[in-house]
């Protein structure tokens, strides 16, 4: 993706887990609950009820490179799934997995191509949700309309087949737009949102987009939202690519999402990772923004761009129609490949092999043999620290 406050009332903690595993632990960030729901879009119901509390995973930038898909690829067809095979531990324990694909996933008709005009087979989206675990998935992105509203729709399409929670960010019509998405967990109703900055194609129709920049759209959507759920979630895919800092376009919006009322803001885009923080909203609620979690899979060049985090937050419905959003973590993630060093000077991308998605404290000596004896595994715990923990107000925990 390409670009174009609060300071912190609260203290938060970041605290050294086993294997490079760090937790932002901070205030509770509380929610005034709307009354019961009047409206309906895309509600999944839930049978089970466990005391209204819900363990969320949030996952970034999931890029089908050329490199990701040929090594998914075999005679029996695709497969995806085997690259979560050593994260998907991480989180098993979450109740739902947020994802963001940032790519088409339209099929074969509309051919399968990577950068810079993304679209990916359908087992892509298959092998996301049995794979992976997603469960709520974001579709607002720059990439999203590479090929046009026609592969748009049928990127929608191929999402229906699958037993999601809830889809949100790009849309079939300007009805499909207006339409919040919700879901029910654990007793919990949500709503769930996305929005993006801007479209690398800028052929694109009125409605097949959520932009952040249509205000008028961002609060109808988050005020309903706010009316008919327990708790609102927003993706929001915006910043400045490869920069760990906060944009004055990414810190405006956030203020937007906060005082409309969503409990969490997760950011994607920058395909690097930003800090987190809270941030004051309407009726008192805190805010929880992640401004990039970073990349998740891709085959991207720079170290920073191999390096994401596995988020987490707690949503806990409480009495008297609140909620509280809790103990937030960042699980340390990291894409490695085998690459020649004939082949990476004449910068031969396809002679790259062995992709693989891992946490880091399982990497070994991975960061080392790709850029050098700067780029250890605690190098990288180091930048991760520092980098979600970068504004003034936060306590830092060996």
């Amino acid at each position: 993706m390409k670009s174009k406050r609060l300071m912190i009332g609260v203290a938060l903690a970041l605290v050294v887990g086993v294997g490079g595993v760090y937790a932002l632990i901070g205030r509770d960030a509380s929610s005034t609950a709307p009354p019961a729901a009047q409206t309906k879009s895309e509600d999944v119901p839930d049978t089970v009820t466990k005391d209204g509390v819900v363990r969320f995973a949030a996952m970034g930038d999931m890029l089908a490179h050329d490199s990701i898909v040929s090594q998914a690829r075999s005679s029996a067809g695709y497969d995806f799934a085997a690259y979560f095979a050593q994260v998907r531990p991480l989180y098993k324990d979450a109740d739902v997995v947020f994802c963001n694909p940032e790519t088409l996933i339209a099929g074969e008709e509309y051919g399968i191509t990577g950068y810079p005009s993304f679209n990916a087979p359908k087992e892509f989206a298959r092998d996301l949700v049995s794979g992976a675990g997603c469960g709520v998935i974001n579709l607002a992105t720059n990439h999203i309309n590479d090929k046009g509203q026609a592969a748009l729709n049928a990127t929608l399409d191929t999402w229906d087949t699958q037993a999601i929670l809830a889809k949100n960010g790009a849309n079939r019509s300007a009805e499909e737009q207006m339409k919040v998405s919700y879901f029910t967990k654990n007793g919990v109703k949500f709503a769930f949102l996305g929005f993006a900055d801007y479209s690398n194609n800028s052929s694109l129709t009125a409605y097949g987009l959520n932009s952040y920049h249509n205000t008028s759209l961002v609060t109808s959507l988050l005020d309903e939202a706010r009316r008919n759920a327990d708790a609102v979630i927003v993706s929001a895919h915006w910043g400045t690519e490869d920069s760990t800092q906060v944009n004055a376009d990414q810190a405006a919006a956030a203020q937007l999402f906060a005082d409309h009322g969503a409990d969490v803001v997760i950011g994607t885009g920058p395909h690097v990772l930003q800090k987190a923080t809270y941030l004051a909203g309407a009726e008192g609620r805190n805010t929880l923004v992640w401004y990039s979690i970073g990349n998740m899979l891709s085959s991207q060049l720079k170290i920073d761009e191999l390096t994401g985090v596995i988020a987490g937050f707690t949503i806990t419905k409480e009495a008297a129609g609140r909620v509280k959003v809790s103990t937030p973590t960042a699980q340390i993630t990291y894409m490695s490949y085998d690459w020649a060093a004939a082949d990476k000077a004449a910068d031969r991308l396809e002679a790259r092999s062995n992709l693989q998605l891992r946490p880091l404290s399982t990497a070994g000596s991975a960061p080392t043999d790709m850029f050098g004896a700067a780029y250890s595994k605690a190098e990288r715990e180091a930048f991760v620290k520092t980098t979600l923990t970068a504004e003034s107000g936060i306590i830092i925990s060996p």
